[in-house]
């Protein structure tokens, strides 16, 4: 009786501890979040999710974006970033996790994008964001589908050149008359 007990009791550690594990690798799936685009040369973050619809100004554009979870042993992932703008091809970017071989999520991602179109009126743009080998990765942060499961996430907003200021513009035009003047004062004989 003694010898059934101590089975049946290994047997129940075993099947325990197997549930235990199995839980702990599904609980923490490879997640990404907190999209976000870095404006004045990284001194502000403008939130994605929370700003749809928002200007940012490029032509260069950098964003982050947050990874978590756990990836299993010898697994692997890509995060997949597709830039589009209206009348442009789509620019394809992917990131290989765990990154550069060896960093594990946690981690922030930090990437940039080229606009083609970016003009003073603005552009239409969005921002594909998908784990390629997760499903789902992302979860709603807000709104009427909050805490939503989803395999991928478009992100929209407008992509504006920078405008000078009107005195700016003033500065330039006396600078560059003030070096003409000199110049044709050079060329006099």
């Amino acid at each position: 009786m003694t010898k059934l007990l101590a089975k049946l009791s290994r047997v129940v550690i075993v099947a325990v501890a197997g549930l235990v594990l199995a839980s702990a690798v599904k609980a923490d799936p490879l997640m990404f979040s907190n999209v976000t685009a870095l404006q004045n040369q990284g001194f502000s973050k403008v939130d994605l999710f929370s700003n749809s619809g928002t200007t940012l100004f490029g032509p260069e554009l950098s964003f982050t974006v947050d990874v978590t979870g756990i990836l299993p042993v010898g697994k692997f992932d890509s995060l997949r970033i597709t830039y589009i703008e209206a009348n442009s091809p789509a620019i394809a970017q992917s990131f290989d996790i765990p990154v550069f071989g060896s960093i594990q999520p946690p981690f922030t991602l930090v990437f940039t994008v080229t606009s083609p179109n970016a003009n003073a009126q603005g552009v239409a743009a969005t921002l594909v964001v998908d784990l390629l080998n997760s499903s789902p990765d992302f979860v709603i942060p807000g709104g009427q589908q909050a805490d939503q499961r989803v395999d991928a996430y478009i992100y929209r907003f407008n992509v504006a050149t920078p405008v000078p200021e009107p005195s700016t513009m003033m500065m330039a035009g006396i600078g560059l008359s003030l070096m003409f003047r000199k110049k044709s004062r050079q060329n006099r004989p």
